[in-house]
């Protein structure tokens, strides 16, 4: 369904069907429930952060599963900046999350994917966040802005469960002070609803600066792998606030459980959005 039939486009994460599929298959079973694109993972994983080292020919048979399936990778979740925070304080560590950054930037314009996914944390692991990791994450973060204009990439924060970057507006601080056309805002508006008590004045702090939006369920406290319907996110309010902010682009965040309905639940969780679209535009009517 192209956007002029019903105004938005849906996609779907690659982390909702089985790890084991190819990546035709996965592209093909996305399709099939009715999703317009699907989000890559580059995840902390190995076998995730080896993808920002595919070869020509690697690149090649993605591309061409994607011409098969007709449907294509669109943007990438760089988690594996869990791993490699950008504001790393370790020797080095700051410097090795560039070289993350870049790789992933490299590999987006090679597939023809346009917008790549930040993490919003200043460090992760082992490291508690301080003036130092803070300054580290914003010159990291120009330096990656600098990176993305080159070869026109699009940077999207992404709000995140943590303090240091969980809001729209915590994410538009960067926005402006950094002041790049290839840095804007990727809300998960779960994050955001266990995160502020008013998601749409906070998505309304971004508005003409949100690239695409993560619909995601969540309850206080836990903020994965919540069935959606099952949660406290108020879908249509949310998804009203980014429609007028300028929103045109989604994607549906869950993560296969391992059982062998996947398919069923992928188009379940499909029709479930829809209809948080269709009240979003009554609320708009």
């Amino acid at each position: 369904m192209s956007i002029n039939d019903r105004g938005y486009r849906l996609g779907v994460y690659e982390k909702s069907m089985p790890d084991s599929l190819t990546m035709q298959e996965k592209l093909a079973s996305a399709k099939e429930a009715g999703y317009d694109f699907v989000e890559l993972s580059v995840d902390e994983s190995d076998a995730k952060i080896a993808r920002l080292d595919w070869s020509d020919a690697q690149i090649a048979s993605v591309l061409d599963a994607g011409r098969k399936a007709g449907i294509r990778f669109e943007s990438i979740c760089l988690s594996a900046q869990r791993k490699y925070p950008l504001g790393s304080a370790i020797e080095g560590g700051a410097e090795t999350a560039m070289q993350v950054l870049r790789k992933a930037v490299l590999l987006a314009m090679k597939l023809g994917i346009r917008i790549v996914q930040l993490q919003g944390y200043d460090c992760y692991y082992h490291e508690t966040s301080s003036g130092r990791t803070k300054e580290n994450f914003f010159r990291s973060l120009r330096k990656g802005a600098m990176t993305a204009a080159q070869y026109g990439v699009t940077l999207g924060m992404e709000t995140m469960e943590n303090d240091f970057l969980n809001t729209v507006e915590k994410a538009m601080y960067y926005v402006r002070q950094i002041g790049s056309p290839y840095l804007q805002v990727y809300p998960d508006v779960g994050n955001l609803s266990n995160a502020t008590q008013s998601v749409c004045r906070d998505i309304r702090a971004g508005a003409g600066h949100i690239v695409s939006a993560h619909l995601k369920e969540t309850v206080p406290g836990k903020f994965r792998e919540i069935p959606f319907g099952s949660g406290d996110v108020d879908f249509p309010d949310a998804i009203a606030a980014l429609y007028e902010s300028g929103v045109r682009r989604y994607v549906a965040e869950f993560w296969h459980d391992g059982g062998e309905n996947w398919k069923q639940v992928m188009k379940g969780n499909l029709d479930f959005l829809d209809r948080q679209f269709e009240k979003a535009f009554e609320l708009l009517a």
